[in-house]
């Protein structure tokens, strides 16, 4: 019996520590939650670009809706970074800025088809960001003043035509000098403007003659040059016709055998990833899912749709899978189409 106690006290006794050091240890922090993380805070929206653009635009046009729908509801700011043809952008966003969900990007259409042909100065895997949304399509257009006396491709094999360019990273350089090498055109590229708003002013100015952009902008920025009939579009880049450019040929089309049509494939199915908004790598799952849902949910909110209209500004949604899967894709193109395509932009190894 006095056995049959004292294994009793010894079992009691070691009960006792037990709960003693349960109430003398810290509780785990439970998990903070996204309102909690987003209240009172700052979201940056990195722009890969010079102000005045409609990557400005846009950010400016949905960030109180994304305010609106996100848990926390934090205040958005916009921050622009243009340079090295988006490329110093989307390595900030990679490598320096916050991965916590404070910071966001919207970068260039050719981040991705960037990396994949290796052009330098990259620093970041494309397929590492996490896309949240897009709004629109960026159909873009190889556009020149009608007074340089071009205003087909033919003319354009004939006559040099100036065309400015900000990085050799940016489509604003790959699409002229892959077009002068597959299609025999007579671009001479300027390049080292921050951005196209540069590049549309050097334009004005008659510094140069042309350049690669997005169609939209150009009708939102400058509709004067559509509605005087100052440029002509030599050809857009993307897989499919823009219903509103019935005249301009697909870039792709004018390739002249099968090797050079994935070259121009690789270098003109961009359009989705260009009015999108990304988060970096290694932001927590649940904050990515909350800002892409505030993404979605701002895309269509009627007063936001109501504003885009008044505005010019078109909004054709695109969810995040797809922007995703496309990235995925581009950065996934095979090796063969890859160094053919560097070496068409005089890109060695290494460069």
């Amino acid at each position: 019996m006095l056995q049959r106690k004292r294994g009793y006290g010894l079992r009691a006794g070691f009960v006792g520590v037990a709960l003693l050091g349960a109430v003398l240890m810290p509780a785990s922090a439970p998990a903070e939650t996204v309102a909690a993380f987003y209240a009172d805070k700052t979201v940056t929206i990195l722009i890969g670009g010079s102000p005045g653009g409609s990557h400005n635009f846009y950010s400016n046009l949905l960030q109180p809706y994304v305010k609106k729908y996100l848990a926390g509801h934090p205040a958005f700011i916009v921050k622009n970074m243009g340079g090295a043809g988006g490329t110093k952008a989307a390595n900030y966003l990679y490598n320096a800025a916050p991965h916590d969900g404070s910071y966001i990007g919207i970068l260039l259409a050719d981040t991705p088809s960037a990396a994949r042909l290796q052009a330098t100065g990259i620093k970041y895997d494309p397929k590492q960001f996490q896309y949240l949304a897009g709004a629109d399509r960026t159909v873009e257009t190889l556009a020149v003043w009608k007074s340089s006396g071009v205003t087909t491709i033919e003319q354009a094999r004939k006559k040099e035509v100036l065309i400015g360019a900000s990085g050799k990273s940016s489509k604003t350089y790959i699409v002229p000098s892959v077009m002068n090498a597959l299609l025999g055109t007579k671009f001479k590229i300027i390049v080292g403007y921050a951005g196209m708003t540069e590049i549309e002013l050097a334009m004005e100015k008659g510094e140069l003659q042309g350049r690669q952009g997005v169609w939209a902008t150009m009708k939102s920025v400058h509709p004067d040059w559509i509605e005087k009939g100052r440029v002509a579009h030599l050809a857009v880049a993307d897989l499919k016709p823009e219903s509103d450019l019935p005249g301009a040929p697909l870039l792709v089309d004018l390739a002249r055998n099968e090797r050079d049509r994935k070259v121009l494939e690789l270098i003109s199915g961009n359009a989705m990833l260009g009015r999108c908004w990304l988060a970096p790598p290694g932001v927590p799952a649940d904050r990515v899912a909350a800002l892409r849902d505030a993404f979605w949910k701002a895309l269509h909110d009627p007063e936001m749709l109501a504003t885009a209209v008044k505005r010019n500004m078109p909004i054709r949604p695109i969810p995040w899978q797809e922007l995703q899967a496309r990235a995925t894709q581009i950065a996934d193109t095979d090796a063969a189409v890859v160094e053919y395509a560097r070496a068409l932009m005089g890109l060695k190894q290494g460069s």
